[in-house]
Formats: structure tokens, sequence, C-alpha cells
């Protein structure tokens, strides 16, 4: 159930999640508890609490649970389990294995916001991510990257909405901003960006989408349907509805089949 005096991060002035995520454990309850109050400070607590519960239990369930599958543009693909961001639990399980789907050997590809980097780590490929840290990240703003060679490929999961959100700076229009420079600056003639955006976290990414203005050629809606964490897909009206938890309940995979010409 989603809090009302709960904030996202995106939605507090000054506050960029990113810059925080370093910190200790201790020096990050210090400055909840300062910012937010008690009642926040038990609240995040808690659900801290539990999901070092959940890392707990991942190798087991991941062992012994239910696979199971899901569809996609009628092909029957296998659900995402592991143990890094409990993939099991969230919308990760679908994702990535989305994602992964697109990606051949003979492909230039470009990844932004270091997630396939976790779990494919000897795939061939850039990243592109503002703040995390790790061999190879390149460290730059996806609003004005520009490649000295274009890509064949560009992945993005679950990052673009962040943009301009959890940020040094607010901008409404980040997201769209961000897929425009990699529409025009970053994709090759014939290239195809396969973005991955979580509804109803970011509303103004919501509003840009449902009003056409990210562009996408192919939209494909899902959604969480039990706690097992299964998903089924459903149409845009549909996900008009959807809400936020700590995890997407519904997402949007967007498709752009072509960059402009070099």
């Amino acid at each position: 159930m989603k809090m009302p005096f709960i904030k996202k991060y995106g939605e507090m002035k000054g506050v960029n999640k990113y810059r925080e995520m370093n910190d200790g454990r201790l020096r990050k309850g210090l400055v909840v508890l300062q910012r937010e109050g008690f009642i926040v400070f038990f609240y995040r607590t808690g659900h801290y609490l539990k999901r070092l519960f959940l890392r707990q239990i991942s190798p087991i369930v991941i062992k012994y649970g239910p696979k199971g599958y899901f569809m996609f543009q009628n092909k029957r693909l296998p659900y995402f389990l592991h143990t890094k961001s409990l993939t099991w639990t969230n919308e990760r399980a679908i994702e990535v294995p989305i994602a992964h789907s697109y990606i051949s050997e003979d492909k230039r590809i470009l990844e932004v916001g270091a997630v396939l980097y976790h779990y494919y780590p000897d795939l061939k490929k850039d990243v592109l991510d503002k703040f995390e840290k790790g061999q190879g990240i390149i460290n730059e703003d996806v609003i004005v990257y520009q490649p000295t060679l274009k890509y064949d490929l560009i992945i993005s999961i679950s990052t673009l909405e962040h943009v301009g959100y959890d940020d040094d700076v607010k901008d409404q229009e980040g997201t769209l901003k961000a897929i425009q420079n990699l529409k025009t600056n970053c994709l090759n003639k014939n290239g195809q960006m396969i973005i991955t955006l979580p509804i109803s976290y970011n509303k103004d990414v919501d509003k840009m989408l449902f009003a056409g203005k990210l562009e996408f050629d192919e939209e494909y809606y899902f959604k969480k349907t039990n706690l097992f964490n299964q998903w089924r897909e459903i149409t845009r009206e549909e996900a008009k509805t959807a809400q936020y938890k700590h995890h997407a309940e519904t997402i949007v995979v967007g498709i752009i089949r072509s960059g402009r010409d070099n």
C-alpha cells in the first residue's frame, strides 16, 4: 500500500538520491530522520529490514521456487531471477529478458543506466550512467552525451524516468530531452532503442507518454498480477490507472525504430 505521507525522492526539493547512494546506513538513517521525521524514518526502516530479509532468502527462492514464463511479442520469455536487486520480486524480472532478447553480437550497443552491466558483465557494450561508478562506465549526462560512433541498439531499463527528477537540476522534460538526444545524436540510421519506464513513478513522464510526446513507434504495457511477481500484457487505457508502490506495478516497453541520418 502506498503511504500518502511518503514522498519519492524526486518530489523533494534539492534532493538527489543518487548522490546519497554511497552513504553508510547510519548516515542515511540520520538524514531521513532529520529531513522527513520519525514516522517516515520508522516506515523506511521497516522497508529496509524487509528487503534485508528478502536478500537472505533470495538464493533459496531462486533455486527452489517456480521459474515461470511470460509472453512478449508472441515470444515465450523466462522470468529473470537474480539476487542482485531482488529481481524475483519486481519489474526487473521481465525488463531484463525483454531487453536481452534484442541483443546480438553484430550490434554496437549502448546501455543507458547500468542494469545489464551487473547481470551480463561480459556482454560487449558501452554503458552510460551519470552517477554510478564502475569500470568502463561513462559518467556523462544522457541529455548532452554525443559519442564518436553511433549505436545500432540503445537499451535503457527503468532509468530515463529519473532524468530531471532524481537529479541535480529538476527538469519536467528531462526524460523527453534524454530520448531526443539519444535518437538524434546516438542512434544509427535503422537502429533501435528499447526503453522501459515505470508508470506512475514520475507524473511528468506519464503525461508525456500518454500524450504521445515520447514518440515511441511501439508501446507494450505490462502489469504485475500477483504476489508471486507474475506479469501480463495490458492495454494502454488500463495502464493509465496504475499506481507506483516501492516498485513499479505497471511498466511500458517503448520501442523507437530508427534514428536520423549520420
